[in-house]
């Protein structure tokens, strides 16, 4: 069976989004994180029957791109679109566009305790020119992140998952599609 291609195009975002959701919103999986009592999805998105949230406007994405200094990778704005942040997917909740910022900044307490170790050199140089777009709301401490200085010639960013508490480097991903793929986002059938 041959893998179709990760979305890139709004209307390829709305198509497997639509479809992770009818499949993901009702799964055993969400049931039993409710039963639980780990609601990994809100009561408020779970009665609306959508995960996502609103899609983001052209504005909020600039504004954010303004703020950040870059301008972001194409198949994540395209995703924005669609859905401006999202609730439990591949383990972790997406930020809405106001809230991603320089993982440096937005973690500072993780780049400052780990800059006093030459253990972590290579991380820190990565990490420090990531943003952050998603988290698993703290649970174990999953991180999803773009690269900003390893752009592809289509202008599509690395995109990385990294738990830093496992001690592996972060995990790469051609980019944010990909790793939205990569990450079991998508319900076996």
């Amino acid at each position: 069976m041959t893998t179709p291609p990760s979305p890139s195009t709004v209307a390829e975002w709305r198509a497997f989004l639509s479809d992770f959701n009818a499949r993901h919103i009702n799964s055993d999986e969400v049931r039993e994180a409710i039963e639980d009592q780990r609601q990994v999805i809100s009561k408020e998105r779970l009665e609306a029957g959508w995960a996502g949230a609103e899609p983001a406007g052209e504005e909020a994405i600039v504004a954010a791109e303004e703020r950040l200094g870059t301008r972001l990778p194409l198949s994540y704005r395209n995703f924005l679109h669609v859905s401006d942040g999202w609730e439990d997917i591949g383990s972790v909740d997406l930020f809405q566009v106001g809230d991603i910022g320089w993982f440096a900044d937005l973690d500072a307490d993780l780049i400052e305790a780990w800059s006093d170790s030459d253990s972590f050199v290579d991380q820190l140089a990565l990490l420090k020119r990531c943003l952050l777009i998603g988290d698993d709301d703290g649970g174990s401490g999953c991180y999803w992140l773009l690269h900003a200085d390893s752009v592809a010639e289509n202008g599509e960013w690395t995109a990385y998952v990294w738990w830093p508490g496992d001690g592996d480097d972060p995990e790469p991903h051609h980019d944010f599609a990909a790793m939205v793929r990569g990450c079991g986002a998508l319900l076996k059938s």
